[in-house]
């Protein structure tokens, strides 16, 4: 689906009417999905716009004032000192401006930005297509430990009986799990997280969603956390040594005797 056919076609042209006026733009783009040329009919409107010198204030201006005849913001968020813009419409359409500058601008890969105002062609001074991700290492390795930990509190939350707090911690180690799958995805743009059956294999998403998913039950809780356990280590053991990483042996064995003297759990 190009934007041209999509539901949101008549406000894009909107959008780039009302910012196109403005004195202080330089050049705008369709960045996120409708850039990357995967967007559905969910796919709110990323809008990417490069400000004359110190014109951004008047773009975030132009664009609020901009909005009406039935468009007006229920939600207006101005942040990171005014380079992003989060608006929702009345019919939720969700739309965001951001200003980076010029230089930041022509650093972005020329796959992820549709030119909708460009009258000088930066369109085609964008940096080449980014060649396929691999794994970060430094970021296996974060994850690995942060899992570790996590898991190991689990005896904290049980005698302390923190029900709510444990599926609270199985959420994170879920969340843990997602990233180190996303890690193997050799996308380099990956884009939001509202799109990760998009991202991963069938396998990962048939795992993800086979996992047990707990209330605040200790029965429910513990099984959980030993899946989360089962699902996690030995993918990320399979990349440490993919990545010449070397394996926290010893943090591992700890939380494995810890978990296992305190809760008789016995890990995967």
């Amino acid at each position: 689906m190009t934007w041209l056919t999509h539901p949101d076609a008549a406000l894009i042209r909107t959008l780039t009417e009302i910012l196109s006026a403005s004195d202080g733009l330089e050049a705008l783009f369709l960045g996120g999905s409708h850039g990357r040329g995967t967007a559905d009919a969910y796919s709110d409107i990323d809008l990417v716009a490069v400000a004359r010198p110190g014109d951004e204030k008047l773009l975030i201006e132009a664009l609020r004032g901009g909005l009406s005849g039935g468009l007006e913001p229920v939600l207006w968020q101005v942040r990171f000192d005014g380079r992003l813009v989060n608006a929702i419409t009345p019919q939720w359409r969700r739309i965001d401006l951001s200003l980076p500058a010029r230089e930041h601008l022509l650093a972005r890969a020329s796959n992820t930005l549709l030119p909708l105002h460009d009258p000088d062609g930066l369109q085609t001074m964008l940096a080449p297509p980014k060649p396929p991700a691999t794994p970060s290492a430094q970021r296996v390795s974060a994850l690995t430990q942060e899992f570790l930990r996590v898991l190991g509190l689990l005896h904290v939350g049980m005698g302390r009986q923190e029900w709510v707090l444990l599926v609270k911690g199985t959420g994170l180690l879920r969340d843990m799990l997602v990233e180190l799958m996303l890690e193997e995805v050799p996308e380099p743009e990956k884009g939001g997280i509202l799109h990760l059956s998009r991202l991963l294999p069938l396998e990962d998403m048939a795992q993800l969603t086979a996992l047990p998913y707990p209330g605040p039950d200790r029965a429910e809780l513990l099984a959980a956390y030993t899946a989360l356990a089962g699902a996690f280590l030995p993918r990320a053991r399979s990349l440490h040594t993919a990545l010449g990483l070397t394996w926290p042996e010893a943090f591992e064995a700890a939380t494995r005797d810890l978990l296992r003297r305190e809760l008789s759990l016995e890990l995967p």
